[in-house]
């Protein structure tokens, strides 16, 4: 790491000694000149040798840091998160093109938590609708004669929704549409929905299961789902063409169990360069969306992974506590404790 005074000593250096080369060539120096100028090259050596050395601390220093950030990041939810989660139904959607290892630090947090992790839907690059073949395949999924691609899109966020609201609704509704439906109706069981393998014989969704499950399938329970959504800068599909209409269509009836998370976005050197697109500034810039998905800002960080699992243990279906959070403008770093019952 080298710093802004390495640089101004070193070109102080280079300047002196070309300037006394060029006076040495065109004129004749005394003795006492020569002398002064050698002991200001050498005063500036010493100096230039003790920055060094002082850059040296330095990368020793943020080393270290690294290295105990690291081991933080890694052992923090040993402690911390068991329990959070106990028993809770967690799905976790991924865009493809985003870091794969983020997305398996965020179930390996939920996992620690005790939580029931489903799995993890990957949404594949051929939801960009680029080519006819593409366009075709997913109207063959929505079960849709047309080949407007913008249509196909709006059509699989409201599918997609409501796929994902039936599965996230409250289970004590469930219980009440179950007992509607007479007690000879067989109880609803987990099951792959059909759009969604469909979806997943396209090309267009692609499936991880968790460690340890013996199927190649994602089971969505009948009720009780919570919801991770992932994305980050190098996602194959930007979150405005289809996560973000997803999360309107799933909150339409008001906030759900569901929060978007990224990793902490590194502000540009400025100039004339578009920031990102970002799934987290989408969500909190629209006035209904930001009171009915909570976001994390900064997943890449152990507060950030300590955020999501514990907004996820505030998003009960059947009543959702909504924040953000993270280092973002008006964002906390964590949620706040639940109010105990007086």
């Amino acid at each position: 790491m080298i710093n802004f005074r390495f640089h101004i000593v070193s070109l102080t250096a280079v300047l002196l000694a070309l300037g006394i080369g060029l006076m040495l060539g065109t004129t004749f120096l005394d003795t006492a000149t020569v002398d002064y100028l050698r002991t200001q090259i050498e005063g500036l050596e010493g100096r230039l040798a003790d920055v060094r050395q002082e850059n040296d601390q330095l990368n020793q220093q943020v080393d270290s840091f690294r290295r105990e950030q690291a081991a933080f990041d890694e052992q923090i939810g040993e402690r911390l998160f068991p329990g959070q989660l106990t028993n809770v139904p967690v799905l976790v959607i991924a865009t493809e093109g985003i870091d794969e290892g983020r997305v398996e630090r965020i179930t390996d947090a939920i996992t620690e938590a005790d939580a029931n992790l489903l799995g993890t839907w990957w949404l594949s690059a051929r939801l960009r609708l680029d080519d006819d073949d593409e366009v075709s395949d997913l109207g063959d999924a929505l079960e849709l004669s047309t080949d407007d691609a913008e249509r196909l899109r709006a059509n699989l966020s409201s599918q997609l929704g409501d796929v994902l609201f039936a599965a996230s609704d409250s289970p004590s509704a469930q219980a009440e549409a179950q007992a509607e439906a007479g007690a000879g109706a067989p109880a609803a069981q987990p099951a792959e929905p059909p759009l969604v393998a469909r979806l997943r014989d396209g090309g267009f969704v692609d499936y991880d299961v968790p460690e340890g499950v013996d199927r190649d399938v994602v089971l969505l329970p009948p009720s009780g789902t919570r919801i991770v959504i992932v994305s980050d800068s190098d996602a194959s599909v930007p979150p405005g063409q289809l996560v973000v209409p997803l999360l309107i269509d799933l909150s339409d009836g008001g906030p759900v169990p569901a929060v978007a998370v990224e990793p902490t976005i590194t502000p540009s050197g400025g100039g004339d360069d578009e920031p990102p697109e970002s799934l987290v500034v989408d969500v909190r810039e629209d006035s209904d969306l930001a009171q009915r998905v909570s976001t994390v800002d900064d997943v890449d960080r152990a507060s950030g992974l300590a955020a999501t699992v514990l907004a996820l243990g505030d998003a009960d279906p059947a009543e959702p506590r909504i924040g953000h959070y993270g280092l973002g403008d008006g964002a906390r770093l964590l949620p706040e404790p639940p109010e105990e019952d007086g």
